[in-house]
């Protein structure tokens, strides 16, 4: 019986009526050379042979060593193919999932369905998919790239942008610095450009945000003219200014006016010299330290006891002070 080869849009049909392969039987052949293909044109042209002029037999021994060499080249290029997908194991790919890229690390190889398949995310991949691989250095400037832009995404626009968003803004450029000078080759320009104008206007908004603080401060007269409890409150606005102040960078401190400076610091001067009209005197005493003033109570105690003593018993600190006489007199 004649083998037909079926030929359908230019490209060979697999007409193979093995029950077990029903797909196959199916689907179309791509144009590459396989040793299937190579036994069925070889099987067909002995079938079809010209009888007046059939092939030699050195050329069929030709054609049969081509397809032992094809058979073996196949054979090793799925052991290399297969030994390749074994080194995969543990280094970190990039797959390319049709819509998406899916990234980690090779967790192990496996047969599925006659094909070599990598398991990447509790997922099964096929080498076919396989994009890049690559070592844990950039695997991990990728992976952080795509984080710092989900987190630039997030940032507000500059119409939408707030003193109160310092925080974020700060995040985001942390996360950058952060990342190794290979890493950050993987941010993309449009959301570092995004993140820097952010920056810029920031300090403005920081600047500005100082700015109205100290001009809400009192006047020197008005400070001059509070009561204690007034003053305290002055002090606390102060104390707000100041520590807005400290947290701003060098950037923002550099848009600050000058006079803006000169008017917190008249306004704290003035505050300070104003506390002092409510100084309590015993503050400095208390100030000192009980446990000195408690010996100091105690020496001055034993010393008056000591006065009291002689001054009620004056013939015997006479005696006291003249021990040696008799002693003289008799050695006379």
């Amino acid at each position: 019986m004649a083998i037909i080869q079926e030929i359908k849009d230019g490209k060979f049909v697999d007409g193979t009526s093995d029950s077990s392969s029903k797909k196959k039987n199916e689907r179309t052949v791509n144009n590459d050379m396989g040793k299937d293909q190579f036994l069925q044109l070889l099987v067909a042209q002995m079938q079809y042979q010209d009888p007046l002029e059939p092939t030699s037999n050195t050329e069929w021994v030709e054609q049969m060593a081509t397809f032992s060499m094809v058979e073996s080249m196949n054979n090793m290029m799925d052991a290399m193919s297969e030994q390749s997908a074994n080194d995969l194991v543990g280094k970190y790919v990039l797959i390319n999932d049709g819509d998406k890229y899916v990234k980690g690390k090779v967790d192990y190889v496996t047969k599925q369905n006659g094909e070599t398949v990598i398991s990447v995310g509790d997922k099964l991949y096929g080498l076919d998919k396989l994009d890049t691989v690559a070592d844990e250095e950039y695997f991990q400037g990728s992976v952080l790239a795509d984080e710092l832009h989900q987190m630039i995404k997030l940032l507000p626009s500059e119409e939408n942008l707030t003193a109160n968003d310092d925080g974020l803004v700060k995040s985001a450029r942390e996360a950058y610095e952060k990342m190794t000078e290979s890493q950050k080759l993987f941010v993309e320009k449009e959301y570092l450009d995004k993140l820097k104008s952010l920056e810029l206007k920031m300090n403005s908004l920081k600047a500005t945000k100082y700015t109205g603080m100290v001009r809400q401060l009192p006047s020197v007269t008005d400070i001059n003219e509070a009561d204690e409890e007034t003053l305290a409150g002055y002090r606390a606005q102060l104390t707000e200014a100041s520590k807005y102040y400290e947290d701003m960078t060098d950037a923002q401190k550099q848009l600050v006016a000058d006079d803006t400076r000169t008017r917190f610091n008249t306004a704290e001067a003035a505050v300070t010299n104003a506390e002092k009209k409510f100084e309590k005197p015993d503050d400095t005493e208390e100030s000192k330290d009980p446990v000195a003033d408690l010996l100091q109570q105690i020496l001055d105690q034993l010393a008056g006891n000591k006065k009291e003593e002689t001054e009620n018993n004056p013939d015997n600190s006479n005696q006291d002070s003249g021990q040696g006489t008799p002693e003289t007199g008799a050695a006379e």
